[in-house]
């Protein structure tokens, strides 16, 4: 992995600024553990590479039934589309993940701190819902957007 250089911002030192708890797990990976009102837990990780920073609060919701994928699916695919900054992937496991991504260039504390609140603001919000859809294949969550209807009501 490549050295940073000597003016670019350490992680460590936005995490210090942003008043959170983290360490480093690897060069250039650190995790951080935060609470939602609804007290649940969520790491978020934050992983710098040479061209991008990464954050990841990973995994948002696990354990999806079967039966419940292609609404949920279907709604993270339209947060996605209504989302700014923030967007949802699943991963092998089919856990859902909330990432951001920014260029290293000239990353900024400013910009750390914007995409942590937009994380955390975005799983407090709906990390309930999108787990109770992906757990009840009856549940429809008035937050979340819904498959588009067709036909006259």
């Amino acid at each position: 992995m490549d050295t940073p250089r000597p003016d670019q911002l350490s992680l460590g030192a936005c995490f210090a600024r942003y008043e959170w708890a983290a360490e480093e797990v690897e060069p250039d990976v650190w995790r951080a553990t935060f609470t939602t009102e609804q007290e649940r837990e969520f790491d978020v990780f934050v992983v710098r590479d040479a061209a991008w920073v990464h954050f990841a609060v990973s995994p948002l919701v696990s354990g999806v039934e079967a039966a419940c994928r292609g609404r949920l699916w279907d709604s993270l695919l339209r947060l996605n589309q209504q989302a700014r900054l923030v967007y949802f992937a699943v991963d092998d496991d089919d856990d859902v993940n909330l990432l951001v991504e920014l260029p290293a260039n000239g990353f900024t504390y400013a910009q750390f701190a914007v995409a942590m609140d937009q994380l955390t603001a975005a799983v407090s919000y709906l990390a309930d819902e999108l787990q109770r859809m992906a757990t009840d294949p009856a549940y429809h969550s008035p937050r979340l957007p819904g498959p588009k209807r067709t036909g006259s009501a």
